[in-house]
């Protein structure tokens, strides 16, 4: 059985993988910041270390003894997070320190989780540090997995909240496509990619959906007798200079936001769960 540290635990997609790393045999340990997360996931996880992971500190030697580190580590895009470290904190630096214990340790295997595309907008912070990240992983020597989805679906549940209140709020047409992926399957392909050599693999749904039809899913099921509030892209960009000024973290996420609605994103057609079958499962 292989030692695997798993990072990023107690989001919706590091919980996954962890489940579905156990269930193939792994032996897995998860990295909490705080003893109530640990008390949280205490069903999911039985094997657990307490670590800072913006503290370089707290990360020293955190990777020896185990064979294989997993990060589903990042900044919550959620406009509803307002934690103070950005993007390059989280998704660069504290992955950056990760790796670097990583390779002191004598790690075999890192399996990352970037975006789909994330080399094409290098000028979006979002991106630039999810770039950043993977070409140092590819340099670092160690035998890496890099998996790129376009989205995935626990990053609507904020969506799936505002529905309900009649607050979901549509910005531009909404006629661009994705394909986002379940964490469900995500979390698969990131166990799966373990055994495979430096590996990069981009990963959408099986089923391309309008940014419109995505949210008109969500309002129908959750909340029929409510409807989509819609909002001109033009209006929203002149906001965006005015948040910069006051939250740079928010700006980064609405720049995001703002940058994927408008272009298509859609990944190799992999993952199985459909958009429609989430949100009835987590309404």
């Amino acid at each position: 059985m292989q030692n695997l540290l798993l990072f990023g635990a107690s989001g919706n997609l590091g919980q996954e993988i962890g489940k579905e790393a156990i269930t193939q045999g792994y032996d897995v340990t998860a990295v909490f910041r705080n003893e109530q997360k640990v008390k949280k996931f205490a069903s999911v996880f039985k094997k657990t270390i307490i670590a800072d992971i913006t503290n370089p500190e707290s990360l020293k030697n955190i990777c020896a003894g185990f064979e294989i580190v997993v990060s589903a580590l990042g900044k919550s895009v959620s406009p509803n997070d307002h934690s103070k470290p950005s993007f390059n904190d989280i998704d660069y630096i504290a992955n950056s320190n990760i790796l670097r214990d990583a390779q002191s340790t004598g790690v075999k295997k890192f399996v990352y989780v970037s975006a789909f595309h994330a080399e094409k907008y290098l000028h979006l912070e979002y991106f630039r540090v999810h770039h950043a990240f993977s070409e140092m992983l590819k340099s670092s020597g160690i035998n890496y997995a890099i998996i790129k989805p376009p989205a995935i679906f626990s990053g609507f549940l904020d969506m799936i909240a505002m529905a309900k209140k009649g607050q979901l709020v549509s910005i531009g047409k909404g006629e661009k496509t994705t394909n986002p992926i379940s964490e469900f399957d995500l979390a698969k392909a990131c166990v799966n990619a373990i055994q495979k050599d430096n590996f990069t693999q981009e990963i959408g749904g099986e089923t391309i959906y309008t940014r419109k039809e995505l949210l008109e899913i969500i309002q129908k099921e959750v909340a029929p007798s409510k409807s989509i509030k819609y909002m001109p892209l033009w209006l929203f960009n002149i906001f965006l200079p005015i948040i910069k000024v006051f939250n740079k973290n928010m700006f980064d996420k609405f720049a995001f936001f703002t940058a994927v609605i408008q272009v298509d994103t859609v990944a190799p057609k992999l993952g199985k769960m459909k958009f429609e079958e989430y949100v009835k499962l987590r309404k």
